[in-house]
């Protein structure tokens, strides 16, 4: 009989006030850090998103956009050409992963001598439409409206020729 008798239960310990703040901040610290990560990993697969559009896909609908604006119609020339060769110059930029828009138009032209992705004609053309571009922002270059009409058909020519064609698989 008196192996069925049992000590009694040792009493549970009570959890301190620390004890419980220490657990909440380690809870808090491990949701924080998930949602972080998933934030981050969101924003990854978002960038990957907008990376598939191709340069001339870009370019393209900067092109209509500017369109739209009819700048030349209002009178802003300067603002007309800036965004013209800015549009290009991000395109070499996505498209060629060149510098172009941190650079001056002279700055480019000599660094596109050494460029064997552009073709020579390609280069000239470049060439051509920069100069023309900065003639109107820094020169005050008022030009006729066949010019005006011709630039912008410059810059889809240059997108039209240089861009990446990727044949479709049947």
């Amino acid at each position: 009989m008196i192996r069925d008798i049992r000590d009694i239960k040792a009493p549970l310990e009570i959890i301190s006030p620390w004890q419980v703040a220490m657990i909440a901040l380690i809870v808090l610290f491990v949701i924080a850090t998930v949602i972080l990560i998933i934030m981050t990993l969101r924003r990854k697969s978002a960038e990957g998103v907008v990376r598939l559009r191709s340069a001339h896909e870009i370019a393209y609908e900067q092109l209509e956009t500017l369109l739209g604006k009819r700048l030349p119609a209002s009178g802003k020339l300067k603002e007309y050409f800036s965004e013209l060769a800015d549009i290009v110059r991000h395109y070499l930029e996505n498209r060629f992963d060149l510098r172009a828009p941190e650079m001056t138009t002279e700055e480019f032209l000599l660094f596109a001598r050494d460029v064997s992705s552009l073709a020579v004609a390609h280069r000239e053309l470049l060439r051509d439409f920069l100069t023309t571009c900065d003639l109107v922002k820094f020169a005050k270059y008022a030009p006729p409206d066949t010019e005006i009409d011709a630039a912008f058909q410059i810059a889809k020519k240059f997108v039209d020729e240089t861009k990446i064609v990727i044949p479709q698989q049947k």
